[in-house]
């Protein structure tokens, strides 16, 4: 019976076990065409979280079907016990065996649906990054140059950062679901007071302060490589969402949707030479070109 059982997995078990030794092998015998590295796309760290966040979907699941047939295996064997009136300690050895299984199926059940949901939260990320840098490639006929993904040891991921004579804008990507609106606010909206974000139902500061961080950490970043002071302007961009200032004042990050970004970036003075713009951009095309062919 258990050999029954064990066999309907096999098959997963070995395609699972196939898969990992022919990524060793790859990585161990063949070279990419070229040796130059490619920039880092848009939500590429994000990318490759999925894909780990997807395989760890996979091997919860498969192990939770083999606890599950262990489990059927060892209830049968229960069974079988009890009707041959086998001995007592033969009968709760099967019992525990039973429990102990199948609490094995239940927990890696459990991680399954857990690395699923973080999995839908990083498509969602995923998706938000790459409608940002649409936007963002809509501001490159106005001379913006748009690198993503920037990582840091500080401060962590840096969505993207635009360049361009108008200035040096660091851009945080927040995607977030809508959950109908409220008597006070449509569901759609976003309210911004130069302090937080406040959804329908929900209110939030991190992002405003991120981008604060990461602005900051950026400038001197720029400094350090080109010699030179950077003004960097942070900018938190909500796909989707329409975004209204229930304050005046110049804030030190601005807010807005997706949409509204490449017009933002067009309507910016000119505040740099075209000779820094090329030193910054050299700059963070070191910083970015990193992803292996």
């Amino acid at each position: 019976m258990v050999f029954v059982f064990l066999a309907a997995f096999a098959p997963s078990v070995v395609f699972i076990l196939a898969i990992k030794w022919d990524r060793c092998q790859r990585k161990r015998t063949e070279k990419p065409p070229q040796a130059e590295k490619l920039l880092r796309p848009p939500g590429y760290s994000l990318s490759v979280r999925l894909e780990s966040t997807f395989d760890s979907v996979l091997n919860c699941l498969l192990a939770a079907s083999l606890f599950s047939a262990f489990s059927v295996a060892s209830a049968v064997s229960l069974a079988i016990s009890l009707g041959l009136k086998a001995p007592a300690a033969f009968q709760v050895l099967s019992f525990l065996a039973t429990l102990a299984f199948l609490c094995g199926c239940l927990w890696f059940f459990r991680r399954a649906f857990h690395w699923f949901r973080q999995a839908q939260d990083l498509k969602l990320g995923l998706s938000g990054e790459q409608a940002v840098a649409e936007a963002l490639n809509e501001a490159a006929e106005f001379g913006f140059r748009a690198f993503h993904d920037l990582q840091t040891e500080q401060v962590g991921n840096i969505d993207h950062a635009a360049v361009g004579k108008r200035g040096v804008f660091l851009i945080e990507t927040k995607a977030r679901r809508k959950r109908g609106g409220t008597h006070r606010q449509a569901g759609h909206e976003v309210h911004y007071d130069g302090e937080a974000l406040q959804f329908p139902n929900f209110r939030e500061t991190k992002p405003i302060e991120q981008a604060k961080i990461n602005a900051k950490w950026l400038s001197n970043y720029l400094r350090n490589k080109t010699g030179e002071p950077v003004e960097v302007f942070p900018l938190v961009v909500l796909p989707g969402w329409f975004v209204k200032t229930t304050e005046k004042g110049n804030f030190r990050v601005n807010v807005m949707n997706a949409n509204y970004l490449p017009g933002f970036l067009e309507r910016q003075g000119e505040k740099i030479d075209p000779a820094q713009v090329r030193r910054i951009i050299t700059a963070l095309d070191e910083k970015c070109r990193d992803v292996e062919f």
